[in-house]
């Protein structure tokens, strides 16, 4: 039987997202969950999550783009290539949100990564690994390593940017002394359009086994357009009969735990 581990992001996004990915919890569809502890729908998703805390990975989604105080994502990337990142403000969003992560959920979180993948831009890795290196001495979480495929999915000029932003992250956060994930998928446009259990069936079958693949799902929510109806749909597959099914025959599990570098 082979092993994969299935990410849900976003969590604490909103009550659509949180009530999605804890019914899928709560069915077996999920193996990690990444959480935006900043976000003010996040304490009350956590206490919904505890009883899960056995079943499921629980990390901290570190989030810049879309806080009371966002830098547009096409900002921070060009801060990055530059090496203009206000390092500072970074910081001050790390810990602020680690504090409010380990406030609601009781405990450090089981791995980093980031909303929108900012964890491995130049600029902010570096603080991010200093700062998790200085709170969790002795046990530090393991990391999202972002290095997408370039086939695959239909994604990819989004592929090449992260591969070009994650350049030399993996080998500063290993020389930092933490743990990567060594494979990575679930990369795709996010369009409504896109055949969402068609690419998901890909990557669980073409991809090394302890693969992390990240998702996106959420239940029903006012505004069905967009990311909005990308969620649902990727719900509704990762609900349905016809995934467990497709788990069973394939003979795949879902691991809390990735394989590591």
């Amino acid at each position: 039987m082979k092993t994969y581990v299935l990410c849900a992001d976003d969590f604490g996004y909103s009550e659509a997202v949180n009530r999605g990915i804890l019914d899928l919890v709560a069915k077996g569809r999920l193996s990690a969950v990444s959480c935006m502890s900043d976000r003010a729908a996040w304490p009350e998703a956590a206490q919904a999550l505890q009883p899960y805390a056995n079943q499921v990975a629980v990390g901290l989604h570190f989030n810049l783009t879309e806080t009371q105080k966002p830098i547009p994502l096409v900002k921070l990337m060009q801060q990055s290539f530059s090496g203009r990142i206000d390092q500072q403000y970074v910081e001050m969003a790390l810990l602020l949100q680690l504090d409010a992560f380990e406030q609601a959920w009781g405990r450090a979180p089981d791995f980093v990564d980031g909303h929108q993948h900012v964890h491995i831009f130049r600029g902010i890795r570096e603080t991010l690994l200093h700062c998790l290196q200085q709170r969790y001495p002795n046990q530090k979480p393991w990391l999202r390593q972002v290095n997408p495929s370039l086939s695959g999915h239909d994604a990819t000029l989004k592929a090449l940017v992260l591969r070009a932003l994650g350049q030399g992250f993996s080998a500063q956060a290993q020389a930092a002394g933490f743990r990567l994930s060594a494979h990575f998928a679930g990369l795709y446009s996010l369009n409504p359009q896109a055949d969402f259990p068609k690419l998901l069936g890909h990557w669980l079958t073409a991809l090394p086994e302890g693969t992390l693949i990240m998702c996106h799902p959420g239940a029903l929510s006012p505004a069905q357009t967009g990311m909005a109806l990308t969620r649902r749909q990727e719900y509704d597959w990762l609900a349905s009969d016809a995934f467990a099914r497709d788990l069973k025959q394939r003979h795949l599990h879902l691991s809390p735990t990735p394989a590591f570098v």
